[in-house]
């Protein structure tokens, strides 16, 4: 995206921003740029430091942005990364299953920094995540996991994940289920699922991924706090 756009769209957006946007998973940061602007305050993460290095760097420089190169784990420290063949967007702290028949390899393993997200929104004291994205190549229901105490205390507004077909449940090793049924189990006391598909998804619009692909988005939203959860 053209950084006079980026601008463009950080302008307009001033008088009609929401509260507080979580991204995981930034990649070169296409689909950070095409929604940072809607938000008050942006914490963007990406573990790859090649890929953080390429993000725009104009994106850095608007206030209340604040983008990290860490891997989002369960842990603070530092944990092995795997950087994979398709420009590093299958990169993850996993390394896939034996029996994935796929062109893709896992080709360099590198030590990054790690971050346990809720203690992050602890020591940052976020009270409120309006939306909470997560692309991070099949950990995501692991990590959100960690945020118990928020899903628990109905503290985020909507989660958007990357989210395995429950055929597969997960295609790396060393890894959780990252399932539909995965999320839903974990979820459906506080949450529903509003939407299917694939990049910015639409509530109310269900839409099917190819066959022979592993995985989609889902998007979750908090229910009626009148509604009866059982």
């Amino acid at each position: 995206m053209k950084y006079y756009l980026i601008v463009f769209l950080y302008l307009i957006g001033i008088k009609k921003r929401k509260g507080t946007l979580f991204y995981l998973g930034l990649h070169k940061g296409k689909g950070f740029s095409q929604i940072f602007y809607r938000y008050k305050k942006c914490y963007g993460f990406e573990a790859n430091p090649k890929l953080y290095q390429s993000l725009p760097k104009i994106i850095k420089w608007f206030p209340n942005v604040y983008i990290y190169n860490n891997v989002v784990a369960d842990k603070d420290g530092l944990i092995q990364f795997n950087i994979s063949s398709n420009n590093g967007a299958s990169s993850s702290i996993g390394t896939f299953k034996k029996g994935w028949n796929n062109n893709i390899k896992m080709v360099e393993t590198i030590t990054v920094p790690s971050i346990n997200l809720m203690r992050f929104i602890d020591r940052e004291k976020i009270d409120f995540i309006d939306d909470y994205i997560s692309d991070i190549q099949g950990f995501d229901l692991e990590v959100l996991k960690t945020l118990k105490p928020m899903i628990e205390q109905r503290r985020i507004g909507s989660i958007t994940c990357e989210t395995a077909k429950d055929e597969y449940l997960n295609i790396y090793d060393n890894a959780e289920d990252n399932s539909f049924t995965g999320f839903k189990n974990y979820l459906s006391d506080n949450y529903e699922c509003v939407s299917k598909g694939w990049g910015i998804l639409e509530d109310g619009v269900f839409n099917d991924v190819p066959e022979d692909w592993w995985e989609f988005d889902s998007k979750w939203k908090l229910k009626s706090s009148n509604q009866n959860y059982s």
